[in-house]
């Protein structure tokens, strides 16, 4: 039996029959999708996923957090007579406060998001999600050196 190129035509024009709406939408949100490998039984390294979890997204908000606040414990320490260990935001400073903190805030932004899509991923022995840990652990040890300065040094 052959067929026509119409035939075929009619055959490539298809109706799509997935549609969104609320309900596709909540399904994508509230079911469970992809949290770790596709396959069992290979191995959960350096794979992506689409349910990141709440640990990560806390992780990831308080390290933002506490850019925020490193950002303004260093200006209070400048006028203190402190200074500014990194080359990049000091010259920053030098063009104006607001690009102080843009360039800060941007630069860990990134950084942030870029470890949360990568968490499953293998970073010199440790995932993506413990680089978080670490990010977070040390700006918790950063906040608490730059608040102990600043109980320590007598305002101007």
């Amino acid at each position: 039996m052959r067929t026509t190129s119409q035939e075929i035509e009619c055959q490539r024009v298809r109706v799509e029959r997935r549609q969104a709406n609320l309900r596709s939408c909540f399904y994508a949100l509230v079911m469970n999708r992809r949290k770790g490998d596709r396959r069992s039984g290979h191995s959960n390294e350096n794979t992506y996923v689409d349910v990141y979890g709440p640990k990560i997204l806390l992780g990831a908000i308080a390290v933002m957090i506490f850019c925020v606040l490193d950002a303004f414990f260093t200006l209070i320490l400048l006028e203190r007579g402190a200074s500014e260990l990194n080359p990049f935001l000091a010259w920053m400073l030098e063009i104006d406060v607001m690009w102080f903190y843009v360039s800060k805030y941007v630069i860990t932004a990134i950084c942030v998001l870029w470890i949360v899509i990568h968490k499953q991923f293998d970073f010199f022995g440790f995932k993506g999600r413990h680089v978080m840990v670490g990010a977070l652990l040390s700006y918790m040890v950063l906040i608490t050196y730059q608040v102990s300065m600043l109980l320590e040094t007598p305002t101007l």
